[in-house]
Protein backbone atom coordinates (compact mmCIF):
# COMPACT_ATOMS: atom_id res chain seq x y z
CA UNK A 1 0.00 0.00 0.00
CA UNK A 2 1.39 3.40 -0.99
CA UNK A 3 2.03 5.84 1.84
CA UNK A 4 2.91 9.52 2.04
CA UNK A 5 6.52 8.52 2.70
CA UNK A 6 6.61 6.55 -0.55
CA UNK A 7 5.20 9.53 -2.41
CA UNK A 8 7.87 11.87 -1.06
CA UNK A 9 10.78 9.51 -1.71
CA UNK A 10 9.89 7.40 -4.76
CA UNK A 11 8.04 9.67 -7.17
CA UNK A 12 10.95 11.86 -8.24
CA UNK A 13 11.46 11.77 -12.02
CA UNK A 14 15.21 11.36 -12.48
CA UNK A 15 14.85 11.23 -16.28
CA UNK A 16 12.90 14.46 -16.64
CA UNK A 17 14.36 16.88 -19.22
CA UNK A 18 14.01 19.62 -16.62
CA UNK A 19 17.34 18.53 -15.09
CA UNK A 20 19.10 19.28 -18.38
CA UNK A 21 17.30 22.61 -18.62
CA UNK A 22 18.45 23.53 -15.11
CA UNK A 23 22.02 22.54 -15.99
CA UNK A 24 22.02 24.73 -19.12
CA UNK A 25 20.43 27.61 -17.20
CA UNK A 26 23.09 27.31 -14.50
CA UNK A 27 25.84 27.49 -17.12
CA UNK A 28 24.26 30.57 -18.75
CA UNK A 29 23.71 32.26 -15.40
CA UNK A 30 27.27 31.56 -14.26
CA UNK A 31 28.57 33.17 -17.45
CA UNK A 32 26.36 36.22 -16.89
CA UNK A 33 27.50 36.55 -13.28
CA UNK A 34 31.15 36.36 -14.33
CA UNK A 35 30.58 39.10 -16.91
CA UNK A 36 28.39 41.45 -14.86
CA UNK A 37 28.62 40.30 -11.27
CA UNK A 38 25.69 39.53 -8.99
CA UNK A 39 24.72 40.04 -5.38
CA UNK A 40 24.19 37.23 -2.92
CA UNK A 41 20.46 37.86 -3.05
CA UNK A 42 20.40 37.51 -6.83
CA UNK A 43 22.30 34.23 -6.68
CA UNK A 44 19.90 32.98 -3.99
CA UNK A 45 16.96 33.86 -6.24
CA UNK A 46 18.47 31.83 -9.07
CA UNK A 47 18.97 28.81 -6.80
CA UNK A 48 15.37 29.10 -5.59
CA UNK A 49 14.13 29.41 -9.19
CA UNK A 50 15.97 26.20 -10.14
CA UNK A 51 14.61 24.36 -7.10
CA UNK A 52 11.07 25.57 -7.79
CA UNK A 53 11.29 24.48 -11.44
CA UNK A 54 12.42 21.02 -10.33
CA UNK A 55 9.57 20.85 -7.82
CA UNK A 56 7.05 21.80 -10.50
CA UNK A 57 8.22 19.36 -13.17
CA UNK A 58 10.21 16.50 -11.63
CA UNK A 59 9.04 16.10 -8.03
CA UNK A 60 6.21 14.05 -6.49
CA UNK A 61 4.03 17.12 -7.05
CA UNK A 62 4.49 16.71 -10.80
CA UNK A 63 3.71 12.99 -10.58
CA UNK A 64 0.48 13.60 -8.67
CA UNK A 65 -0.47 16.46 -11.01
CA UNK A 66 -0.09 14.19 -14.04
CA UNK A 67 -3.53 12.64 -13.59
CA UNK A 68 -4.34 12.11 -9.94
CA UNK A 69 -5.04 15.50 -8.36
CA UNK A 70 -6.33 18.68 -9.95
CA UNK A 71 -5.20 20.74 -6.95
CA UNK A 72 -1.63 19.46 -7.45
CA UNK A 73 -1.98 20.41 -11.12
CA UNK A 74 -3.04 23.91 -10.09
CA UNK A 75 -0.11 24.25 -7.70
CA UNK A 76 2.20 23.17 -10.52
CA UNK A 77 0.80 25.89 -12.76
CA UNK A 78 1.14 28.56 -10.09
CA UNK A 79 4.79 27.66 -9.60
CA UNK A 80 5.47 27.80 -13.34
CA UNK A 81 3.54 31.01 -14.01
CA UNK A 82 4.18 33.11 -10.91
CA UNK A 83 7.16 31.86 -8.90
CA UNK A 84 9.77 30.54 -11.34
CA UNK A 85 9.70 33.54 -13.73
CA UNK A 86 9.68 36.07 -10.88
CA UNK A 87 12.68 34.49 -9.16
CA UNK A 88 14.53 34.21 -12.47
CA UNK A 89 14.03 37.91 -13.24
CA UNK A 90 15.07 38.93 -9.73
CA UNK A 91 18.15 36.72 -10.10
CA UNK A 92 19.38 38.30 -13.31
CA UNK A 93 22.35 40.68 -12.84
CA UNK A 94 21.31 44.32 -13.01
CA UNK A 95 22.52 46.42 -15.92
CA UNK A 96 23.44 50.08 -15.72
CA UNK A 97 21.18 52.53 -17.54
CA UNK A 98 22.76 55.90 -18.45
CA UNK A 99 21.50 58.83 -16.40
CA UNK A 100 20.15 60.39 -19.60
CA UNK A 101 18.04 57.33 -20.38
CA UNK A 102 14.29 57.85 -20.45
CA UNK A 103 12.56 56.55 -17.35
CA UNK A 104 9.68 54.23 -18.21
CA UNK A 105 9.36 55.33 -21.86
CA UNK A 106 5.87 55.86 -23.23
CA UNK A 107 6.49 53.18 -25.89
CA UNK A 108 6.41 50.58 -23.11
CA UNK A 109 2.70 50.94 -22.60
CA UNK A 110 1.71 48.69 -25.51
CA UNK A 111 4.25 46.12 -24.35
CA UNK A 112 2.78 46.27 -20.83
CA UNK A 113 -0.70 45.58 -22.18
CA UNK A 114 0.57 42.52 -24.02
CA UNK A 115 2.52 41.39 -20.94
CA UNK A 116 -0.61 41.61 -18.78
CA UNK A 117 -2.70 39.71 -21.32
CA UNK A 118 -0.04 37.00 -21.57
CA UNK A 119 0.33 36.55 -17.83
CA UNK A 120 -3.38 36.51 -17.01
CA UNK A 121 -4.60 34.92 -20.23
CA UNK A 122 -2.24 31.92 -20.10
CA UNK A 123 -3.88 30.51 -16.98
CA UNK A 124 -7.38 30.97 -18.40
CA UNK A 125 -6.33 29.51 -21.76
CA UNK A 126 -4.92 26.29 -20.34
CA UNK A 127 -7.99 25.64 -18.21
CA UNK A 128 -10.33 25.29 -21.14
CA UNK A 129 -11.40 21.65 -20.56
CA UNK A 130 -10.32 20.40 -24.00
CA UNK A 131 -6.85 21.97 -23.67
CA UNK A 132 -6.42 20.77 -20.10
CA UNK A 133 -7.26 17.22 -21.17
CA UNK A 134 -4.92 17.44 -24.16
CA UNK A 135 -2.00 18.48 -21.94
CA UNK A 136 -2.65 15.44 -19.73
CA UNK A 137 -2.88 13.02 -22.65
CA UNK A 138 0.01 14.18 -24.84
CA UNK A 139 3.54 14.88 -23.61
CA UNK A 140 4.20 17.32 -26.47
CA UNK A 141 1.17 19.41 -25.51
CA UNK A 142 2.25 19.34 -21.88
CA UNK A 143 5.71 20.57 -22.89
CA UNK A 144 4.12 23.45 -24.81
CA UNK A 145 1.89 24.19 -21.83
CA UNK A 146 4.75 24.29 -19.30
CA UNK A 147 6.97 26.39 -21.60
CA UNK A 148 4.19 28.85 -22.36
CA UNK A 149 3.35 29.30 -18.67
CA UNK A 150 6.95 30.17 -17.81
CA UNK A 151 7.26 32.49 -20.82
CA UNK A 152 3.93 34.20 -20.07
CA UNK A 153 4.91 34.61 -16.43
CA UNK A 154 8.23 36.17 -17.44
CA UNK A 155 6.41 38.57 -19.77
CA UNK A 156 4.03 39.53 -16.97
CA UNK A 157 6.71 40.19 -14.34
CA UNK A 158 9.22 41.87 -16.65
CA UNK A 159 7.79 45.44 -16.64
CA UNK A 160 7.57 45.39 -12.84
CA UNK A 161 10.90 43.83 -11.83
CA UNK A 162 13.15 44.09 -14.89
CA UNK A 163 16.89 44.34 -14.04
CA UNK A 164 17.10 47.89 -15.42
CA UNK A 165 15.83 49.71 -12.34
CA UNK A 166 15.15 53.01 -14.12
CA UNK A 167 13.00 51.25 -16.74
CA UNK A 168 10.65 49.56 -14.28
CA UNK A 169 7.05 50.65 -13.97
CA UNK A 170 6.56 53.39 -11.35
CA UNK A 171 5.24 51.95 -8.06
CA UNK A 172 1.72 53.40 -8.45
CA UNK A 173 1.33 51.95 -11.95
CA UNK A 174 2.90 48.67 -10.88
CA UNK A 175 0.41 48.46 -8.02
CA UNK A 176 -2.55 48.90 -10.38
CA UNK A 177 -1.04 46.43 -12.87
CA UNK A 178 -0.49 43.76 -10.21
CA UNK A 179 -3.86 44.33 -8.54
CA UNK A 180 -5.62 43.81 -11.86
CA UNK A 181 -3.61 40.59 -12.30
CA UNK A 182 -4.85 39.50 -8.89
CA UNK A 183 -8.42 40.17 -10.00
CA UNK A 184 -7.89 37.99 -13.07
CA UNK A 185 -6.69 35.10 -10.92
CA UNK A 186 -9.50 35.68 -8.42
CA UNK A 187 -12.17 35.43 -11.10
CA UNK A 188 -10.63 32.23 -12.45
CA UNK A 189 -10.36 30.82 -8.93
CA UNK A 190 -14.00 31.62 -8.20
CA UNK A 191 -15.07 30.03 -11.47
CA UNK A 192 -13.09 26.84 -10.81
CA UNK A 193 -14.21 26.60 -7.18
CA UNK A 194 -17.92 26.95 -7.78
CA UNK A 195 -18.36 25.73 -11.36
CA UNK A 196 -20.52 22.61 -11.68
CA UNK A 197 -18.50 21.79 -14.81
CA UNK A 198 -15.32 19.75 -14.49
CA UNK A 199 -12.43 21.95 -15.63
CA UNK A 200 -10.22 18.93 -16.37
CA UNK A 201 -12.58 15.97 -16.79
CA UNK A 202 -9.78 13.40 -17.05
CA UNK A 203 -9.00 13.86 -13.35
CA UNK A 204 -12.31 12.15 -12.57
CA UNK A 205 -11.04 8.92 -14.14
CA UNK A 206 -7.61 9.14 -12.55
CA UNK A 207 -4.15 8.02 -13.58
CA UNK A 208 -2.65 4.61 -14.23
CA UNK A 209 -1.65 3.81 -10.64
CA UNK A 210 -4.54 2.44 -8.54
CA UNK A 211 -2.46 2.73 -5.36
CA UNK A 212 -1.81 6.42 -5.92
CA UNK A 213 -5.47 6.96 -6.73
CA UNK A 214 -6.49 5.33 -3.45
CA UNK A 215 -4.02 7.50 -1.57
CA UNK A 216 -5.41 10.70 -3.09
CA UNK A 217 -9.10 9.82 -2.85
CA UNK A 218 -9.26 7.74 0.32
CA UNK A 219 -6.39 8.77 2.59
CA UNK A 220 -6.31 12.43 1.53
CA UNK A 221 -10.09 12.60 1.14
CA UNK A 222 -9.94 14.38 -2.21
CA UNK A 223 -12.94 13.44 -4.30
CA UNK A 224 -12.95 14.93 -7.80
CA UNK A 225 -15.38 17.67 -6.70
CA UNK A 226 -13.42 18.56 -3.56
CA UNK A 227 -10.15 18.40 -5.46
CA UNK A 228 -11.38 20.96 -7.99
CA UNK A 229 -12.61 23.22 -5.19
CA UNK A 230 -9.19 23.09 -3.52
CA UNK A 231 -7.54 23.86 -6.85
CA UNK A 232 -9.80 26.87 -7.31
CA UNK A 233 -9.00 28.14 -3.84
CA UNK A 234 -5.27 27.82 -4.58
CA UNK A 235 -5.73 30.03 -7.62
CA UNK A 236 -7.92 32.40 -5.65
CA UNK A 237 -6.02 33.01 -2.39
CA UNK A 238 -2.31 32.04 -2.54
CA UNK A 239 -1.92 33.49 -6.05
CA UNK A 240 -3.28 36.85 -4.88
CA UNK A 241 -0.88 36.73 -1.92
CA UNK A 242 1.98 36.62 -4.43
CA UNK A 243 0.61 39.68 -6.21
CA UNK A 244 0.07 41.47 -2.90
CA UNK A 245 3.64 40.74 -1.82
CA UNK A 246 4.90 42.16 -5.12
CA UNK A 247 2.78 45.29 -4.65
CA UNK A 248 4.19 45.84 -1.16
CA UNK A 249 7.72 45.27 -2.46
CA UNK A 250 7.30 47.97 -5.10
CA UNK A 251 5.60 50.42 -2.75
CA UNK A 252 8.41 49.99 -0.22
CA UNK A 253 10.68 51.78 -2.72
CA UNK A 254 8.89 55.02 -1.93
CA UNK A 255 10.06 54.82 1.67
CA UNK A 256 13.70 53.98 1.06
CA UNK A 257 16.04 56.81 2.03
CA UNK A 258 18.88 57.39 -0.46
CA UNK A 259 22.29 56.62 1.03
CA UNK A 260 23.49 60.17 0.49
CA UNK A 261 20.84 61.52 2.83
CA UNK A 262 22.05 59.36 5.69
CA UNK A 263 25.47 61.01 5.79
CA UNK A 264 25.87 63.87 8.32
CA UNK A 265 26.09 67.35 6.81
Amino acid sequence: MMTNFHVLTELWNERSPVWGIILLATFAYTSAVQARGASGRQIACFVLAAITLALALASPLAAIASGYSFSAHMMQHLLLLLIVPLLAILAWPSSNIPATGEVFPASNRDVITMSWLAGVGAMWFWHVPALCNAAMQHSAVFAVQATSLVAAGAAFWWPVFRPQLRRRMPPHLAGAYLFSGCLGCTLLGIYITFSPISVCPLYSSGGSSPELMRLVHQQWGLSHRVDQEVGGLLMWVPACMVYLGAILARFSGWYQVPEGRLAPE
